[in-house]
């Protein structure tokens, strides 16, 4: 018997630890995006790992009640808020792979701890279930539970292959200090000199009082290495499709000389966006790592174009829908970038949230004026607030979705 307890009492401390340090994973990354969901996290997973203390030091049936308890409040709250239209979100929302994990581990402790109660409350010996008083291993526990909501909090975020999710190191998003120098990015080619359109290097949209496109926070999402394609809806380690709306999506790059603007060819274009359901491919976090389903890039042609043909993006908490984009040039002596995110129009945003699959996940909760990042100025310093409505896509809608448009002026040497 006493064997069988001290395994049941260490099962169940090692079941909420688990899961406690998965809460401390994801919480603060959270924060950003729903600041009550973070505080859920954070809150949750220290009880959770503190709960390591009354299973392994036994203090019987009362904090084996509470345990399962808060542990069954989680796993509702979780369940609850993948129903559609659920009162504590009011949208619906798929399970993931981390999700799956955390809820089993959950389940788990509220099994081994309902066991334990059924055990000792059938047992008429209690060996095995109690635990003589020891203030120096009870304070060597103590030290241990510490150390591992810090390791939780910090250590293993840190230590994890970005991106993780949540929003970028060092502030929310929107909330970053300008980066040193990026006004004075200069992409670089080796191409022969292009003859110089006859226009104005205005062509961003919304864009008048400065002549290159402003840049924007790259977000915790990226990943590089991906393929080159145009079609970037499938993912190719499965081969399965995205649903959503088709968005073809034409992406022109020009450096801008002494008023002019040259088309700048043989520049790598990576973008990268949510699915219907908010979720991007590559994120620890939602699950996805490994897929590759609605990234990828293109080498521009001698017009300085891409085309990629994708799904209309998704939302999710905090953000306002927006596709990523990176420009980048090699040469022998450095490499160039030029980092920002493309935006859409309100009212088309609702238009075809309303629509399946998008209606699944409900309508997207941050418009453009609400998100910190469209609200906030640009990371290079060109605009101090609003930058968002210089990184408007021009949209057409077809038969079969949309057809954008964006155009990116770099300045050149």
């Amino acid at each position: 018997m006493t064997i069988k307890a001290q395994s049941l009492f260490y099962a169940a401390a090692a079941s909420t630890a688990i899961a406690g340090i998965i809460h401390l994973m994801l919480g603060p990354n959270n924060f950003a995006f729903n600041q009550n969901q973070g505080i859920l996290f954070v809150v949750g997973g220290i009880a959770q790992v503190f709960w390591i203390i009354p299973m392994i030091r036994r203090w019987g049936t009362k904090w084996y009640a509470i345990g399962i308890g808060g542990t069954g409040v989680f796993m509702t709250i979780f369940f609850i808020t993948r129903i559609q239209g659920n009162p504590i979100t009011g949208r619906g929302g798929s399970i993931n792979q981390m999700g799956l994990i955390t809820e089993i581990f959950q389940a788990a402790f509220i099994v081994l701890a309902i066991t334990i109660m059924i055990y000792q409350f059938r047992s008429r010996n209690l060996a095995g279930f109690t635990v003589k008083s020891n203030k120096k291993q009870l304070q060597y526990l103590i030290a241990i539970v510490a150390i591992v909501i810090l390791i939780a909090l910090f250590v293993i975020p840190m230590a994890m292959p970005q991106p993780m999710g949540g929003p970028p190191r060092g502030g929310p998003p929107g909330m970053q200090p300008p980066i040193q120098g990026q006004s004075e990015t200069n992409l670089k080619n080796s191409t022969t000199q292009i003859t110089p359109l006859l226009q104005s290097c205005t062509l961003t949209p919304s864009l008048i009082e400065v002549e290159d496109t402003p840049q924007q926070t790259e977000g915790p999402y990226f990943v590089d290495g991906m393929q080159n394609r145009s079609e970037i809806f499938t993912d190719t380690t499965d081969d399965s499709i995205e649903k959503g709306t088709p968005l073809n999506l034409t992406i022109n790059v020009y450096e801008e000389k002494d008023g002019s603007c040259f088309p700048l060819s043989g520049a790598k274009v990576d973008i990268w966006h949510a699915n219907y359901e908010g979720v991007y491919s590559g994120v620890f976090e939602q699950g996805s790592v490994g897929k590759n389903f609605l990234r990828g890039y293109q080498l521009t042609d001698s017009n300085g174009s891409v085309h990629f043909t994708t799904m209309y993006p998704g939302w999710y908490e905090g953000r306002a829908i927006h596709i990523h984009i990176k420009v980048r040039t090699f040469d022998e002596s450095q490499k160039s970038e030029w980092t920002s995110q493309i935006y859409f129009p309100n009212s088309i945003n609702e238009q075809v949230h309303s629509n399946l699959p998008y209606s699944l996940h409900g309508h997207p909760d941050t418009p453009n004026e609400r998100d910190g990042i469209f609200v906030g100025p640009s990371t290079d310093g060109l605009v101090e607030s609003n930058t968002g409505k210089h990184l408007m896509l021009n949209l057409i809608n077809d038969t079969e979705g949309y057809q954008g448009t964006f155009n990116v002026v770099i300045k050149g040497n």
